[in-house]
């Protein structure tokens, strides 16, 4: 049977008026490095290789963008984000980095979970956990 795994590359659909906080958040907040700038998109690398893309609009006319229609002119709504995937953010510092996301002003969410769920600027849904943390509850059943 075939088997999959999550990529390294990953996009989300984000209102336009959100990008600076978006910037500041990702850039800032958790340490990301800005990879590309477009009037449509800012491409973010998390890590040594993990990239997302936000996107604000429909594609632009840069080249290697070229024809690629990037998002709906009306992202999801709020509650529409909400209902959709959790990420998971690991840390090496839990504490520090859950102290500067709480700090920033993101929305907690209340999950019966012991790790801080929340939503960053963009409207993605992450759950904050270790580096070396066990999660192997998270897979079976225990």
């Amino acid at each position: 049977m075939a088997k999959v795994i999550f990529g390294n590359h990953s996009a989300v659909r984000v209102r336009r008026a959100e990008r600076e906080r978006i910037r500041k958040f990702y850039r800032d907040v958790l340490g990301c490095k800005i990879t590309r700038e477009l009037d449509d998109k800012d491409d973010f690398q998390m890590g040594d290789g993990f990239h997302i893309a936000f996107l604000y609009s429909a594609g632009g006319q840069e080249e290697v963008d070229k024809g690629v229609t990037y998002a709906a002119e009306d992202p999801l709504s709020d509650d529409d984000f909400l209902k959709a995937i959790f990420l998971e953010l690991k840390a090496d510092d839990v504490q520090e980095m859950r102290q500067k996301i709480t700090a920033f002003g993101v929305k907690v969410l209340d999950v019966p979970d012991p790790h801080l769920y929340f939503q960053a600027p963009g409207g993605q849904v992450f759950r904050l956990v270790g580096i070396n943390e066990d999660l192997s509850k998270y897979e079976r059943n225990v």
